[in-house]
């Protein structure tokens, strides 16, 4: 009797496991876009990631396949002391970050944030940046990083109207807020990702308190928190990690060359070089953010485990403060001088972020 049990278990299980290869793996197939473009040059809705993905019917499948015969296997389980258990913890605790060398793609990466967001993942050596974009960018970019004949650096890849596949995790740090349906249709592509970074603005919380942010409507604090809301109900559902960082109205960048405002290519080189302290903290603040710190703050919050499922937020200040964070490192893309009149050498670029030992007491302070 036994053993006829025993084929009719196994017979079962060869034809759950026929049932499941007939059904495939099926490739999602949303309208994927790039983040911040208007409907006129958005990727049409046939396009996805070359990854087929297995569809939710096929998993569950598996799932009752790889449960056969568990309950017959006899396994010896170790005794769990506080040392085993303490060990498991930060074993658990690193592998939410995401690993040295992993492709990470940067949406918004022609926007001045993205950019140097790019430039610094490159800079930093930890992460491969991957954009997205279209043909013909470089043209009708209006904004390129001071000293360079690129818009990105020579390492990125550059993949036009499709997503790369190989991608460990997403960065989008678009400088206004995207429509949530543009995210909803990259979420929904189920891109093999540990981590999703998203810059989102500050006041969100606060606005309910004050009405000068509830009542501005050029914040569209409403919007940023729906788009918040929409990634982490996402990454609940996927079992992957996010990062939320709420910055201030952006401020700075080297890109006083390509500002034809000169009062706003002034007023943001000052407050660049003015600026050398942060304020990192869990919840809501609000102030200004310098850009070159954020796009620090976005590599650090990849490869740090401490950063995973959190909303923090991040502002600049003049002076140090008690609850704040020193930068010590000056230039630390090494931004060549600003041109100056007549084919001369401008003045040399000043901007301060932190160090990585600065860093690690920030995120201590989480």
């Amino acid at each position: 009797q036994k053993v006829g049990e025993g084929a009719m278990s196994k017979s079962f299980s060869i034809c759950v496991v026929v049932l499941a290869l007939a059904t495939g793996c099926d490739a999602f197939l949303p309208a994927a876009s790039l983040f911040g473009r208007s409907k006129a040059s958005q990727i049409p809705r046939a396009v996805s990631s070359a990854r087929p993905v297995a569809s939710r019917a096929t998993l569950g499948l598996r799932a009752q396949v790889g449960s056969f015969g568990q309950e017959d296997a006899e396994v010896e389980i170790p005794e769990l002391n506080e040392e085993l258990m303490l060990l498991m913890a930060m074993d658990v605790q690193k592998k939410r970050a995401v690993p040295e060398g992993s492709n990470v793609i940067v949406f918004g990466a022609l926007d001045r944030l993205g950019q140097v967001v790019v430039k610094t993942m490159d800079k930093d050596g930890r992460f491969k940046p991957c954009v997205q974009t279209y043909e013909g960018y470089e043209n009708q970019t209006k904004w390129k990083i001071d000293g360079t004949d690129t818009i990105f650096p020579e390492e990125t890849s550059v993949f036009y109207n499709r997503l790369p596949s190989d991608v460990s995790a997403c960065v989008l740090c678009v400088e206004s807020a995207s429509d949530v349906d543009q995210l909803k249709g990259v979420l929904s592509m189920r891109l093999p990702i540990q981590r999703f970074v998203m810059v989102s603005k500050g006041g969100i919380d606060l606005r309910e308190d004050d009405w000068k942010l509830k009542m501005n409507p050029f914040l569209q604090l409403d919007k940023w928190n729906l788009l918040e809301e929409t990634l982490q109900q996402y990454a609940e559902n996927a079992d992957w990690d996010y990062t939320i960082i709420r910055a201030g109205d952006l401020q700075g960048g080297p890109f006083f060359n390509t500002n034809f405002m000169f009062d706003k290519a002034l007023e943001d080189r000052i407050f660049d070089g003015e600026t050398q302290g942060i304020v990192v903290k869990k919840g809501d603040q609000s102030g200004k953010t310098g850009r070159d710190v954020l796009a620090s703050c976005i590599v650090e919050c990849l490869g740090r485990p401490e950063a995973a499922n959190k909303v923090i937020s991040l502002t600049s200040h003049k002076m140090f403060r008690e609850d704040g964070i020193k930068c010590s490192v000056d230039n630390a893309l090494e931004i060549a001088p600003d041109a100056g009149k007549d084919g001369q050498t401008g003045r040399p670029r000043t901007v301060f972020t932190p160090s990585k030992e600065e860093w690690d007491s920030a995120f201590e302070k989480l």
